[in-house]
């Protein structure tokens, strides 16, 4: 659906920072005294009258919100796919008598065609101007750093340049000091820089730093569970796995005091809220392992050939490599080598999960309040700035 932007005869739209959502709106010439917002919001809810030092947007209701033009594309975005007044409100609040989003906007310079920005709906570019050029030979950076500093009012450190798949982010005062990104890592990098909450260098160092999140694909030799005091796990000893409190936001691991009455088994699983425990789907084909904080389920190992498997009770973990998924499972049979999943031992004596000579170690992502996905999920912004899943071994 097209957003209506309604252009009285005294506003010369060539005079306007341009913006990506322009190329999916409709602008309509009206004479002004003849326009009557009331009666066009008898057919549209929403729509948008530019004046010449502001404009107004109609977001069902007869008063408009007057806005401030810094923020245009941010308010257009949130006129077209919103649809509550009070989280319009909260998002762009009054400054000298215009809504706006206090935070200035990114310049991108666009190279037209099938760059990636030009999707509809692109959240990251909602708080953004742009201009657009057609081919690499007119990627001029100096043209682009005179284009951003004649602007004020847009971010001055930094600007972006989107050519496909590609985005690039330089600094106006050095355009030889540039960083190189995809569409994966956008959102965190563009909203970092234009907040001044990171600059290149943060993510230059950041690739020097990945190899280091890496798990390291060798085998220990004469392998043996062990609990987080350094004690061997006995092939069948009953355990259970908890993923620490203080990972994805949680606080950190603390003292409890138990009432007396509770058994060791029952003090496991009490005060859920300070550490996870690690449950158990069996509804196939979904026989995957999670985090939940309302339940838990208990395991063993079984050493194979000095190849030492998780189990739950008759159940192996396995690691399916030809899932889209990349869950842990559980199945009947010993896993292949292909499915088998390495443990490895961290600095305080906890375990971290990966498959067989894989680098990427399982991350329990929340993904409601008290439900966590956990994958071998190697996906850029989780390599980056995810956290591993650190298991505790506990003896019941």
């Amino acid at each position: 659906m097209e957003l209506n932007i309604f252009v009285p005869e005294y506003v010369d739209t060539t005079t306007l920072d341009k913006c990506f959502l322009d190329k999916d709106a409709n602008f309509i010439p009206i004479q002004s005294e003849a326009f009557l917002p009331e009666e066009k919001l008898k057919t549209l809810d929403k729509f948008i009258v530019l004046e010449k030092d502001h404009f107004k947007v109609f977001f069902y209701c007869s008063k408009p919100y007057e806005c401030n033009y810094q923020s245009r594309n941010a308010i257009m975005y949130e006129t077209k796919y919103g649809y509550y007044r009070t989280k319009f409100e909260y998002k762009f609040p009054i400054e000298n008598g215009l809504r706006l989003v206090k935070q200035p906007p990114m310049h991108y310079f666009v190279r037209s065609g099938n760059s990636d920005t030009l999707l509809l709906n692109n959240a990251t570019e909602a708080n953004t101007i742009v201009e657009y050029f057609d081919s690499d030979d007119d990627m001029d950076l100096i043209r682009f750093v005179e284009a951003v500093k004649s602007k004020p009012h847009c971010v001055q450190k930094y600007f972006i340049v989107n050519r496909g798949n590609e985005y690039r982010a330089v600094e106006t005062d050095n355009v030889k000091n540039t960083y190189v990104f995809s569409s994966r890592l956008k959102y965190r990098i563009v909203s970092t820089l234009a907040s001044g909450e990171a600059t290149i260098e943060t993510f230059v160092e950041e690739d020097k730093n990945l190899e280091n999140k890496l798990a390291k694909p060798e085998r220990l030799s004469g392998f043996k569970l062990r609990d987080s005091e350094g004690n061997v796990v006995s092939d069948g000893e009953i355990f259970a796995l908890q993923i620490l409190g203080n990972q994805d936001g949680y606080e950190s691991d603390k003292e409890l005091q138990f009432p007396q009455n509770l058994t060791k088994k029952m003090r496991m699983f009490y005060g859920k809220d300070w550490v996870d425990i690690i449950a158990f789907r069996d509804s196939y084909p979904n026989n995957f392992l999670f985090g939940h904080l309302d339940s838990g389920v208990t395991f063993t190992c079984e050493t194979i050939d000095d190849i030492v498997y998780l189990k739950h009770k008759d159940k192996y973990l396995y690691n399916d490599p030809k899932s889209e998924f990349k869950h842990i499972n559980f199945g009947n049979c010993v896993p292949t080598k292909e499915q088998r999943i390495q443990i490895h031992y961290n600095d305080d004596g906890n375990i971290m999960l990966t498959a067989w000579g894989g680098r990427v170690y399982a991350a329990c992502n929340w993904v409601k309040g008290s439900c966590g996905s956990i994958t071998f999920d190697d996906i850029e912004e989780q390599l980056r700035w995810g956290s591993p899943m650190s298991l505790r071994i506990v003896r019941i």
